[in-house]
């Protein structure tokens, strides 16, 4: 046989076979094609997954954010006004304060802290929880 393959012109030596060997560079070029494919499949899917966890992350600080609003950011005015009616009597000084707002009451634990004079206080404001509605006094009227 290898005789018959020595005595056999070049250009039928060289010619493409429909047996398995002469397949053989086909099969590397689909497995390529097939390998870049799920490439870019991963890819796109990565690209979705990626824009879909920031929408979902921006919703969730929007509303966030609207809650905030409605809820401490009226309770730190409150407290601001308050604090222009005098010095608190205690410091810190915590008092608890209840906002309406559009869909319910929120209970607000407003705290003020001296910064070291006797006229540069922090004011805090936030949610109140259950022991501070319990223990904390409610706002008075002016201090």
């Amino acid at each position: 046989m290898a005789a018959l393959d020595r005595d056999a012109p070049a250009a039928q030596r060289n010619a493409p076979r429909d047996t398995p060997r002469g397949r053989r560079g086909e099969r590397g070029q689909i497995l390529l094609m097939v390998a870049v494919l799920g490439l870019l499949a991963m890819g796109t899917w990565v690209l979705t997954w990626r824009a879909t966890h920031d929408a979902i992350r921006l919703e969730r600080i929007a509303v966030w954010r609207a809650a905030r609003a409605e809820s401490v950011q009226p309770a730190l005015a409150q407290g601001l006004a308050l604090l222009r009616t005098g010095r608190p009597p205690l410091d810190p000084y915590a008092c608890l304060t209840t906002i309406a707002g559009a869909e319910a009451e929120h209970d607000c634990t407003v705290t003020y802290t001296s910064q070291g004079s006797p006229d540069d206080w922090s004011v805090q404001a936030r949610l109140a929880t259950e022991s501070e509605q319990a223990a904390l006094p409610p706002m008075p009227a002016s201090f």
